[in-house]
């Protein structure tokens, strides 16, 4: 007989925290009017690197994400037509756009970082600083036993 408890499976964890996690977090953006921003993992990567004077290409961010080049060109179509970002023509290949975080999308960085933040204390609650610190190191051994190319950090703002 096949065993499938999630004792034995800890991807199955994984996908259901996941899952838990991002249905708290929409319903945070919900309640707060920004639930037309979609991924707020796409202007967080835009606000980070335009602090560095950066200006990100769709593949830039299609590759931070681990994403397609066409899930990206749809998310940023919509965030465009909601004022959150905007595009531009590169300088030096017309064939290339970059994209921009606006001022609404700046603004909507800090409520998201918000959420996530006040998110994660929940998801945290009851651990020790040790046990965070453990965890931490845990999920960054599991990246890279998977694979992971997290450049410096995981989180894909970090990322070159």
């Amino acid at each position: 007989m096949l065993d499938t408890s999630t004792k034995e499976m800890p991807g199955m964890l994984f996908h259901t925290l996941h899952r838990i996690h991002r249905n708290a977090v929409q319903a945070e953006l919900n309640a707060r009017g920004l639930a037309d921003v979609g991924s707020p993992l796409i202007l967080f990567i835009l606000d980070h690197r335009g602090d560095h004077g950066e200006i990100a290409s769709q593949r830039q961010l299609a590759q931070a994400l681990r994403v397609s080049p066409a899930t990206i060109a749809t998310s940023l179509k919509s965030l465009e037509r909601l004022g959150y970002v905007e595009k531009r023509v590169d300088e030096q290949d017309a064939r290339r756009k970059r994209v921009l975080i606006t001022e609404k999308g700046k603004a909507a960085v800090r409520q998201c970082f918000e959420v996530f933040c006040e998110i994660d204390r929940k998801m945290m609650e009851g651990f020790s600083a040790q046990e965070q610190e453990n965890l931490d190191c845990l999920h960054r051994k599991m990246i890279d036993n998977l694979g992971g190319d997290r450049k410096g950090g995981c989180c894909p703002c970090c990322e070159d």
